[in-house]
């Protein structure tokens, strides 16, 4: 073999394979991921879809360099049955080649829900609302994962691993073999240490998604994202994390993040959000609806580079 071929042959199994890491061994791309929140709220459509349409919101993603889109969901969305909405998103999405997670976010629209029941709405009206939203949107290929629920909010992580069991069985029962399943951790989500399912046998499929912010973190930063992340294979990725780029102290707190991130080799991530209008972090987008924070676009490429 000459020294062509053979280079030829080494640059063909490079692109093949991707640089896959430790953390990146069951898919083939990096989750350049973004929040586009709505569906959760008394709005029950996108945010900033008032200015441009969907067409126009996933165009300016793809220029940026996002790939996946997390699309948080209620319960009470499911029961309004509105889709007129959320159908045309998933068109748009498989046009625009833009796979998406759906984030069961929260019971109602207008509070956020601290475990996947309360008062007025039983565990198996969970499980059956995530039954009817999958039925409704399984066909499409670009419909990636599910993040069972956005944030458990108690920090018992007993009970917390044994809801989550229920709920990838369940929906692994109904939809097999289908579905990367998004599991986060308790205190909000920002704590996946003592969060394991890996003894189920299609634990491969099930990924520990974390969130983290500046709000709810205090310098040393490492050791407690050390312990808060855990130890966990194949596979961590971040569901959210965001900041403020007008905030010195959350710049700061945000680039920590990302060397940490890069040092750890955790490079799949889901950017807390694309519209302004999040108290805690703003977005992608300002206030516009149209123009975009550069500070926080660069901020993600160093993460993806």
């Amino acid at each position: 073999m000459n020294l062509l071929n053979f280079l030829f042959i080494f640059l063909c199994k490079l692109f093949f394979i991707k640089a896959q890491d430790e953390n990146n061994i069951y898919h083939e791309e990096l989750i350049k991921g973004i929040n586009w929140f709505g569906f959760e709220t008394e709005y029950q459509n996108l945010m900033c879809t008032w200015t441009h349409d969907i067409d126009w919101h996933m165009s300016k993603m793809k220029d940026i360099g996002f790939n996946y889109i997390r699309l948080p969901f209620s319960l009470e969305f499911v029961n309004n049955e509105n889709w007129e909405n959320m159908d045309i998103f998933f068109e748009k999405a498989h046009e625009h080649d833009m796979k998406v997670v759906l984030d069961f976010h929260r019971l109602h629209n207008t509070f956020q829900s601290p475990k996947p029941y309360d008062k007025i709405y039983g565990f198996d009206d969970f499980l059956f609302a995530w039954e009817t939203i999958i039925e409704r949107y399984e066909a499409y290929p670009n419909l990636f994962g599910i993040d069972i629920f956005n944030e458990y909010q108690s920090s018992n992580y007993v009970e917390w691993n044994n809801l989550s069991r229920q709920i990838v069985s369940f929906l692994e029962t109904r939809f097999p073999d289908r579905f990367i399943f998004f599991v986060g951790g308790v205190n909000w989500g920002g704590d996946i240490h003592y969060i394991d399912l890996d003894d189920l046998p299609y634990s491969e499929r099930i990924w520990y998604t974390i969130h983290k912010y500046w709000f709810s973190d205090t310098p040393p930063y490492e050791p407690k994202w050390d312990y808060s992340f855990g130890d966990h294979h194949p596979i961590v990725n971040v569901g959210e994390w965001g900041f403020k780029s007008d905030e010195e102290n959350e710049v700061q707190w945000a680039e920590y993040f990302v060397d940490y991130l890069k040092e750890k080799n955790i490079r799949d991530t889901f950017f807390w959000t694309w519209s302004f209008n999040s108290g805690d972090t703003g977005g992608i987008l300002t206030e516009t609806c149209t123009d975009i924070d550069e500070k926080k676009v660069k901020l993600l490429h160093r993460l993806w580079e």
